[in-house]
């Protein structure tokens, strides 16, 4: 949309809106950037569309999540999670199977502090489960599985584009010719 800023009122309104449905838990300043509009032109936008009821927003990790209004709540926390690549990565990993705080560090090659840090986030979003395994904390997710899936697939194809670029990078470098 960049470069195609619209003219009128209404037809910013409807960009804005347009683009929220095509990228539902898109964040405030995302949006903005997107499409190209300054912050107050976007506020006072959004104020108009969540007074007429057409679109939903709320505050998580400092950040405003947009939706329409028409979106399953469901998915909300499901979305606001997945627009986070380290927590995106958590959730697809304990999609596959229980673990714990030190395997997903070392699986994503992050401190345990910074998984601790997502995972708190995680819990408050409701998505994550704790259980005790012995001295360690297991975890699991409160999640559909499926959904997640066809989340990613169906509003952020782009993680697909990723997640394929490294399956090759993946492949190439375990047989060398990656470098």
């Amino acid at each position: 949309m960049r470069g195609k800023l619209p003219v009128s009122t209404m037809e910013t309104r409807d960009a804005i809106m347009e683009h929220i449905r095509r990228k539902p838990g898109i964040t405030f300043r995302q949006l903005a950037r997107e499409l190209g509009l300054g912050i107050g032109t976007v506020q006072y936008h959004l104020h108009r569309l969540e007074r007429e009821g057409k679109v939903v927003s709320f505050r998580a990790n400092r950040k405003r999540y947009l939706f329409p209004n028409d979106f399953n709540e469901n998915y909300e926390a499901l979305m606001t999670a997945i627009s986070n690549s380290t927590q995106r990565r958590i959730l697809l990993l304990i999609a596959e199977e229980e673990r714990t705080l030190s395997d997903i560090a070392s699986a994503l090659g992050l401190t345990p502090a910074t998984i601790s840090y997502h995972m708190k986030r995680l819990e408050k979003l409701g998505l994550v489960e704790r259980r005790p395994c012995g001295k360690y904390v297991a975890f699991r997710p409160a999640f559909d599985v499926d959904t997640l899936l066809r989340l990613l697939k169906e509003y952020r194809p782009k993680i697909w584009d990723e997640l394929a670029d490294r399956l090759v990078d993946l492949v190439l470098n375990l047989k060398g010719e990656g470098e």
